[in-house]
């Protein structure tokens, strides 16, 4: 029943995280076959196309706020393609969903390369993300510019 549940997170997470880039005016598409990308995300005025991986967990509560736990394989963090993958980190905290983590791949790729943040295990990264109010901490690495980075999908006015 675990794993079942997991499923119906992932897409619970994939829903909001669509639902978010619509309110602000982004066109999303879902692939038919997912080869590593869950969302196309296209600016309809001028074609801009960004590809996405959502990644969602259940947060644990902690003594400084809460923590979550992601998984993503170290091939497609380490695989430049055009155009470039942005990771959306979602989390279900208390029946709520939390704030949005928007990361590019090339930030996320020079973190683990530069400061090791995570922990490799077989053939994938695993994060612990480290929740205290508006501060995001992984591996002792300061993410919090991180939370709720829309900047690279501004709100567009029809």
């Amino acid at each position: 029943m675990a794993k079942r549940a997991n499923l119906y997170l992932a897409q619970a997470g994939q829903a909001v995280v669509m639902a978010e880039f619509l309110a602000r005016g982004w066109n999303v598409a879902v692939p038919q076959v997912d080869v590593g990308d869950d969302l196309f995300i296209v600016r309809d005025s001028n074609g801009q196309f960004t590809r996405a991986q959502v990644k969602t967990a259940s947060a644990q509560q902690r003594s400084y706020g809460y923590s979550a736990q992601f998984r993503l394989p170290l091939k497609q963090l380490q695989t430049v393609l055009t155009p470039e993958l942005t990771y959306v980190f979602v989390v279900r905290n208390q029946q709520t969903w939390s704030s949005f983590t928007l990361i590019p791949r090339q930030d996320l790729n020079r973190l683990y390369q530069l400061y090791g943040i995570g922990t490799v295990a077989e053939n994938y990264l695993l994060l612990t993300f480290q929740y205290e109010q508006s501060f995001l901490r992984c591996s002792t690495q300061d993410l919090s510019k991180y939370l709720n980075n829309w900047i690279q999908f501004p709100i567009i006015d029809s």
